[in-house]
């Protein structure tokens, strides 16, 4: 390549013609020389390239194309996946060019499993399902253009036992659903399989919850001996995260208590000094229960209490009581300890009230009296007034609770030392369980049915079942139609039946009675769903340029038209840029070549349309390889005196050396004219003037791929030279004439001074000329002749 600027910054530029290549299909990519990020027009000599992976992208030659200066480099796919193609060439740097070759989409190649949900709790609910789904090279779902049958299989049949062995995908179809159940605590993989596709697996986790734990509290835990005094034992039912939960069912709860120096229990048939009276029983539908524990009169010693909580329940940590003796009678400071207190909006035990005296020693009532306890928030908690009989000294506590958790309580224990508590309020497990909604199919085609799967969930995403009957709105939405459906308490899970209307991504919302839900939804559409217009961008003026129309999927995928295309094409400047209305992608290809040769520099803006496609535009630039000239001369010059002019070829305001000069001059003489621009991108003549009035020059440039770009200028000659028309020339030299016969009689020492006087008269005159640039002019009238005879 000749090189026509003054350094070496030549750089490869590229083009992949169509922009997406699919395997098993043939492209070009276009290959050209940039300078500074600009297009040099000139072929490129001597290059070489090569396909780093030729079982994806082969390179198959070079397209024969003499007169442009781009190099067409065929290509041919086999297979999907990258590959790089090398490029390099004398005075470039060498350069890999990265190509990424799509499947098609046509037919499926490998399945997809997704099982729902896919961790489960031992305790239930134990049914889920799983899908089974096509999937094309691009990952996008893919239609069976025949039935396929799918076996099934799970990896351990102990944890999941499937509900058939085979599924089957019926033409037209792109997926399948199967059943499960599962059966003991581990994890599992189902595996889908079928001869001619890539297998595919789900994995399902079976999990051990912790059971229900009954949670023991001793009040008060000081107990005067004096009389048969008695406390209570309260017993509260948590799940396994902590949070207080109704009982599903009665639970009858035995207390025992243990002398640690006798090692004996109530169960034992010697009289004990500290009894339960009774087991605790907490009601299906409530949390708590309680029962007292009664100690015989001067009965000292500290016992232990705890509780035998039944199958399926932990017990929690054990409980101490002492009894002693202390004071009587008095009715001076009440004491409440609290409870945790679960936001039922029912009346529930919240403690329980003893009294004691200033050192923290229980005491017994001298008299009935009434203790009241105010609450700070009485839509939370409104506490039911104290009753006190003489010779008692403990009471059970109940209050009316709210349905929420306040910003902050209080309660005021209205006695002789007042007492202030802060309780603490929980929500219902119920409370915070949420609402999961989720497709069975995991990639959805646009206008296709599929399947929601609708579950409630404790906090940590385990599936329960549903606490509560209630109906499932579904929001409306312009993409998505989804199925009304309504929950029974009980239930594990519900299938809901759905619909997609368009291509495209919306977020779904579903509310129910208690709670409220939203799932985003995806669809993809492997039909053509969008056209792009690719070219080079600038596109050249009097050059033949290429574009490339190219259909694609919703997800920006190349595919194949599986019908012919007609796509309509629209130039806002036909002035600039004029396109043929109409153009086809036949059945079985998936881009169309366009060759045009714009008119005019300039911009226009280019449309292109067709049948369930958006419109695309695009703001097309039309510019020239022309180089520009820059023609420098003097405005004015003297007959018989040379000047120079010189020419300036410039690209991008780059210089550019090595350009054919063509100088075209009237009104002077060529002295010596370079012929091809220098490394300054200059070219320069040396011309002597006629003796006219104006010299005009002008000059092209061609070479190095440039279309030829032509510059011209005009001087003005001032002085007195001859005109070159000899009537002209003899009319001005007459006055001239007149003087040399008027000086024929003048001799000087008999030597005639005529040629003398001449002479001198001519050398004075040319002094005059050059020092003062007095411009004579030979005029034909009276006037002009009688001035110079003077």
């Amino acid at each position: 390549m000749i090189k026509s600027y003054a350094d070496n910054d030549y750089s490869f530029g590229v083009r992949l013609m169509p922009q997406k290549l699919i395997e098993n299909s043939d492209g070009t990519l276009q290959v050209y020389a940039l300078h500074n990020s600009h297009i040099y027009p000139q072929k490129i000599e001597n290059m070489i390239f090569s396909s780093t992976d030729s079982s994806i992208v082969q390179v198959v030659g070079i397209e024969n194309n003499s007169d442009n200066f781009i190099t067409n480099i065929k290509l041919k796919t086999s297979g999907q996946g990258s590959a790089k193609i090398e490029l390099g060439a004398p005075g470039f740097v060498s350069q890999e060019i990265p190509i990424t070759v799509y499947g098609n989409e046509n037919y499926p190649v490998k399945l997809l499993v997704q099982s729902t949900p896919s961790t489960f709790s031992i305790n239930g609910p134990h049914t889920g399902y799983f899908t089974v789904e096509l999937i094309n090279n691009n990952n996008s779902p893919a239609i069976a253009k025949d039935d396929i049958l799918i076996n099934l299989e799970t990896s351990d049949s102990r944890v999941v036992t499937l509900t058939d062995t085979h599924i089957m995908i019926k033409a037209g179809e792109y997926y399948g659903i199967g059943k499960f159940e599962t059966k003991q605590i581990g994890t599992t993989q189902i595996f889908a399989s079928t001869s001619s596709l890539q297998s595919a697996s789900a994995t399902v986790t079976v999990s051990q919850t912790g059971a229900p734990t009954i949670h023991l509290y001793v009040f008060p835990q000081k107990i005067n001996n004096y009389q048969s005094s008695i406390s209570y034992a309260v017993a509260q039912l948590t799940d396994s995260s902590g949070v207080l939960t109704p009982a599903k069912e009665d639970i009858t709860i035995p207390v025992r208590i243990t002398d640690p120096n006798a090692n004996v229990t109530n169960s034992s048939p010697i009289i004990q000094n500290v009894e339960s009276n009774a087991p605790i029983i907490i009601k299906k539908g409530s949390y708590w229960g309680y029962t007292n524990i009664a100690v015989k009169a001067a009965a000292n010693g500290t016992y232990n209490v705890f509780t035998s909580a039944p199958n399926g329940y932990v017990n929690a940590e054990q409980n101490q009581i002492t009894a002693f003796t202390t004071k009587f009678y008095d009715d001076k400071s009440a004491r409440l300890d609290i409870l945790p207190i679960l936001a039922t909006g029912k009346d529930e035990l919240i403690g329980i009230l003893h009294l004691e005296d200033k050192d923290g020693n229980p005491i017994i009532a001298s008299h009935d009296f009434q203790v009241e306890i105010d609450s700070s928030d009485t839509d939370a908690l409104t506490v039911d007034k104290v009753m006190l009989n003489k010779g008692s000294g403990v009471a059970p506590v109940f209050a009316k609770v709210g349905t929420s958790i306040p910003a902050s309580i209080s309660l005021h224990v209205v006695t002789y030392d007042d007492q202030t508590i802060t309780p603490v309020i929980s929500l219902p497990a119920s409370n915070s369980f949420k609402l999961v909604a989720q497709p069975l199919v995991p990639k959805i085609l646009s206008n296709s049915n599929f399947p929601i799967a609708i579950y409630q969930a404790d906090s940590s995403g385990i599936p329960v079942y549903f606490s509560s009957d209630s109906a499932l709105k579904v929001i409306p939405d312009g993409y998505f139609s989804i199925q009304q459906v309504v929950i029974h308490k009980g239930d594990p899970l519900i299938l809901a039946n759905a619909s997609s209307s368009k291509t495209g991504t919306s977020t779904i919302n579903l509310i129910s009675d208690n709670y409220q839900t939203s799932m985003v939804l995806q669809t993809v559409n492997n039909s053509p769903s969008q056209v792009v217009l690719d070219y080079l961008n600038p596109i050249f003026l009097n050059t033949e340029n290429t574009m490339i129309a190219q259909i694609f999927d919703s997800g920006s995928n190349p595919v194949f038209a599986q019908k012919d295309i007609i796509l309509k094409l629209v130039s806002n400047n036909k002035d600039v840029l004029t396109l043929p209305e109409n153009i086809t992608i036949t059945k079985g290809q998936y881009y169309m070549p366009l060759d045009i040769i714009p008119k005019a520099v300039g911009t226009s803006l280019v449309s292109i349309l067709a049948d369930d496609m958006p419109l695309s535009t695009y703001k097309i630039t039309v510019d020239s390889l022309s180089p520009t000239l820059n023609l420098v001369t003097p405005t004015s010059a003297l007959p018989g005196e040379t000047f120079i002019a010189s020419v300036t070829a410039q690209d991008h305001g780059d210089p550019l050396r090595n350009m054919q000069v063509q100088w075209k001059v009237s009104g002077a003489t060529i002295q010596n004219s370079d012929s091809v621009t220098n490394q300054n991108g200059t070219a320069n003549i040396l011309l002597l003037p006629n003796a006219g009035s104006t010299i005009n020059i002008s000059t092209n440039a061609t070479g190095l791929g440039y279309i030829p770009s032509h510059v011209s200028k005009m001087v003005t000659i001032n002085g007195t030279g001859l005109d070159s028309n000899s009537n002209s020339t003899v009319s001005g030299l007459s006055p001239l004439g007149k003087v040399q016969s008027n000086l024929k009689s003048f001799k000087i020492g008999g030597i005639d001074t005529l040629p003398i006087i001449v002479l001198g008269t001519i050398a004075i005159s040319g002094v005059l000329i050059k020092k003062k640039s007095i411009l004579l002019s030979i005029k034909k009238t009276p006037h002009s002749a009688s001035m110079q005879s003077k």
